[in-house]
Order: structure tokens, then C-alpha cells, then sequence
């Protein structure tokens, strides 16, 4: 079976919780500490071994695009200033990974803007990484998507990537049915943030994924909820036929879609920066006397 070489990254959310800093800049490009959150996502598809990300952007994304054009000016200037640490990151955001752009022109939900990179997909597996999450993973630990992918390689059915919440935090997720657990769960059913009393399991839905190629015809079945075409829909009728797997991961999930959530990356970031992070570590304490 080939390999997983595409990733799916869907960034055209409208980023109101972000507001009003992301009325000029889309979302995916606020910064932790030095970089953007895209790009934390998209070196997440690379060091998995993709050979193509396929970002979904919005129709005013343009700074998007920009980021990840090369920079000849300011790659010479690097070059001539003697900056290689800095000229090294900057063709890094290039170098890495073929990166294509598709636009989703109608806000229609995450499988609607599946259905706008199907063309740049084709007819094979892929991976899907959600705009709004950053999974750190150590040095001596595969990134998230590659561990999905090797559940796919041995499964061939779609991976979901899944941990476990609390009762109370259940209602903030969507939620899985596990009709046999293990390394590898075996899914029956899925839930769209179900209130605690009337939840599958206490496994949550994260934002990685892998995908059988299928997944689209199954997305042009579904009736749209108000203005949304809902990916759970689709997942629930491949589950009920048994072919869909979850799967936790090793690393540390951040939800960067959230306030409380995205300035937790920075911080927990810039404490693992080796120029800063003692400093900061410093001034975090400060802060906590004052406090």
C-alpha cells in the first residue's frame, strides 16, 4: 500500500474569538513567540514525511500566501548581514514541503472545505491537520500525523486521533463510540459535543486525522445543518460499517482557537526557547509573587 504523501490544513475560519486582532491578520498566522501557528502545523506535516500540504484559506488570505513565497531580497540581506541562523529559518518556511493553496469560497463547515482540496488530493489517502491546534511532540517522539499514519498503513480505515477528557469537559468536544478498545479502538459511533449524560465514551475527537480516500463521496450524501456541511455525519455512516479507528497520541495538545489555549503555547513555547527561556521562566515567577 503506498504511503500517505498529502495533508489537508484548513485554515478559512473566520477567527471571531481573535477579534479584533484578526480582522487584518487570519488567524492561523498569530504568532507563537516567533513564528506562526501555521506554521507550526504545516512542520508537523513535513517531519510526518508529507510531501504535500494543501492549505485551505479563506478568500482574503493573501498574507498567507506572502509568508510562504520565498524572499530573495530578504534572503541576500540575511546572507550578506552574515544572519545564517535567521537566513536558515527563513528558507526553512519553503524548503521543506511543497505547500499548494486551494480557497474555500463558501464558509460551509470542515467538510466543505474538504471538498474544495479534493482536485489537489485526488483519489488517495490523506492526512487532515485543524488550523486551530499545535501538537508538540519531543525529539525522541513521532509527530502526531505520522503516528496516525502508521495506524492507517497497518488498518487501511480512517484514523481519527483521540485522548481522554473528564466528565465535565466532554460537552466541548465531539465524542467517540469505542465498540473495542486497545492501542487501536475500533469506532461505532460519534457524537458532535454531547452534554455528559448522554456521552459515547470519554474519548474526544482532536483535530488530526487520516483519511480513506472515500471520505468525499461520503461528504456529498450530507444535508447541510443551517449553513454547515458536518464531517461527524460522515464519520458516523463509515462507523457504523466499521471502518473508521481512533487512536491516542503521544505529544501535548494545545487548542490555539482558544484565548487561554493560544497564550499557553506561547508561554509553554518560549520556556522551551533556549535564547528566552530562562528569562521568561524568571519573569513568570515575578508575576506570581506580585499576583
Amino acid at each position: 500500500m503506498n504511503g500517505v504523501k498529502k495533508a489537508v490544513i484548513t485554515t478559512a475560519g473566520m477567527g471571531t474569538r481573535f477579534l479584533p486582532a484578526t480582522k487584518a491578520v487570519p488567524k492561523s498566522m498569530l504568532p507563537i513567540v516567533d513564528r506562526p501557528i501555521l506554521d507550526y502545523i504545516i512542520d508537523e506535516a513535513a517531519a510526518s514525511g508529507m510531501e504535500e500540504a494543501i492549505v485551505v484559506i479563506g478568500s482574503n488570505a493573501e498574507v498567507i500566501e506572502k509568508h510562504f513565497e520565498r524572499d530573495a531580497y530578504l534572503e541576500e540581506r540575511l546572507k550578506s548581514d552574515k544572519k545564517d541562523g535567521l537566513l536558515a529559518a527563513v528558507r526553512k518556511i519553503t524548503d521543506r514541503i511543497k505547500i499548494t493553496f486551494v480557497t474555500q469560497e463558501e464558509m460551509n463547515g470542515l467538510a466543505g472545505a474538504l471538498l474544495y482540496a479534493e482536485k489537489a488530493v485526488g483519489n488517495e489517502p490523506f492526512a487532515l491537520l485543524l488550523g486551530d491546534e499545535i501538537i508538540y511532540t519531543k525529539a525522541d517522539q513521532k509527530p502526531c500525523i505520522r503516528q496516525l499514519c502508521d495506524v492507517y498503513e497497518k488498518t487501511e480505515k480512517t484514523v481519527i486521533a483521540t485522548m481522554r477528557v473528564s466528565d465535565k469537559d466532554v460537552e466541548k468536544y465531539g465524542n467517540i463510540g469505542i465498540a473495542k478498545d486497545g492501542a487501536i479502538k475500533e469506532v461505532n459511533d460519534l457524537a458532535e459535543k454531547p452534554k455528559a449524560e448522554e456521552k459515547l465514551s470519554n474519548y474526544a475527537i482532536i483535530g488530526r486525522y487520516v483519511l480513506a480516500p472515500g471520505i468525499f463521496d461520503e461528504i456529498r450524501k450530507l444535508k447541510k445543518h443551517g449553513n454547515e456541511i458536518i464531517l461527524t455525519d460522515a464519520f458516523c455512516s463509515m462507523a457504523k460499517r466499521g471502518e473508521i479507528v481512533a487512536s491516542e497520541f503521544e505529544g501535548t495538545r494545545y487548542d490555539v482557537g482558544d484565548k487561554s489555549g493560544y497564550v499557553q503555547a506561547n508561554v509553554a513555547y518560549a520556556l522551551r526557547d533556549p535564547s528566552i527561556g530562562s528569562g521568561i521562566a524568571e519573569f513568570i515567577g515575578k508575576i506570581r509573587e506580585e499576583l
